[in-house]
């Protein structure tokens, strides 16, 4: 039996959007082995079905090898779905990564990456799903996807906002403006560049000066109950940023010091059933009993 992990992930991280994802230290963990047919086991019923995430990655996996075959997987889910934490990415990630692992290791990191990017239709969260780390990717017009893991401070702390209802990616998508202007193409980029270089060198100033996006945020906070009341008492009480993770509506604080227990309590007064948790950064990315693919 073979376990993988998948990290959750952060896409977006502000005005990185479709771009740079940070993967994060909440696991999904499958148990798997060859069968002589196709069972998941400990898992929503809801998603006990042909259509399983984690089987379709499989069976493309298998497809691309020129084989059929069926596995039987256990999960141990962490990561919630919906949520804007990278859930998808980690089912694609597993489902392909048990294809070629089971099959003699036979992909390479960069073809797990392609086939993953392919499934999923960007890569801002399977880029850092699979290296792991703060990444940026990008698709090229011949549709090669690339991933670049970008430096990160280690002084930076990450708390995760993790509302109890969901906001499907479709709706988020939705949500956005056919077109933009000229002004806020021009500020995103600026925004996405300076970003990475505050989170490269640690410069919280700067992090809080180019981190507020315009493409997305703007509109996803609307279906985030109480998000100005939760980005404001985030902010005011550790100092730092809180950006919507991917989609939404799970928010992510980038700071220098965890949330403290009074702003915890205070924002428990609004969202009595929000998980707030203390995380950091996944350096190593998807796991294969325990190690880095």
């Amino acid at each position: 039996m073979i376990r993988i992990k998948a990290p959750a992930s952060a896409a977006n991280l502000g005005p990185g959007f479709d771009c740079m994802g940070l993967a994060l230290s909440v696991y999904n963990t499958y148990d798997v082995q060859l069968s002589e047919h196709d069972e998941l086991i400990n898992i929503e019923e809801r998603y006990n079905n042909p259509d399983n995430l984690f089987l379709a990655a499989y069976r493309k996996g298998c497809k691309a090898l020129g084989i059929k075959d069926h596995v039987r997987a256990s999960f141990h889910t962490e990561i919630p779905s919906t949520r804007g934490m990278g859930s998808s990415a980690s089912f694609i990630a597993a489902g392909i990564a048990a294809a070629g692992v089971l099959h003699g290791n036979a992909f390479s990191k960069d073809e797990i990456f392609q086939l993953m990017s392919q499934m999923e239709g960007h890569p801002d969260n399977t880029a850092p799903c699979l290296y792991g780390g703060l990444t940026a990717s990008f698709q090229t017009e011949d549709g090669t996807y690339i991933c670049r893991k970008m430096e990160l401070d280690e002084s930076w702390k990450f708390t995760l906002f993790i509302p109890d209802y969901e906001v499907s990616t479709k709706e988020a998508r939705n949500a956005l403006p056919q077109f933009y202007s000229r002004s806020d193409a021009a500020k995103s980029l600026a925004g996405a560049i300076f970003s990475l270089e505050a989170l490269r060198t640690g410069d919280l100033e700067l992090l809080k000066q180019t981190a507020r996006d315009v493409i997305h945020e703007p509109y996803r906070a609307k279906l985030i109950r109480n998000f100005e009341t939760i980005r404001k008492t985030a902010e005011e009480d550790s100092g730092g940023r809180l950006i919507i993770s991917g989609s939404g509506p799970a928010c992510l604080l980038i700071a220098k010091q965890y949330l403290s227990e009074a702003a915890r309590e205070k924002l428990s007064a609004y969202e009595e059933h929000m998980m707030i948790q203390n995380v950091s950064a996944a350096a190593g990315g998807l796991l294969i009993n325990g190690e880095p693919l």
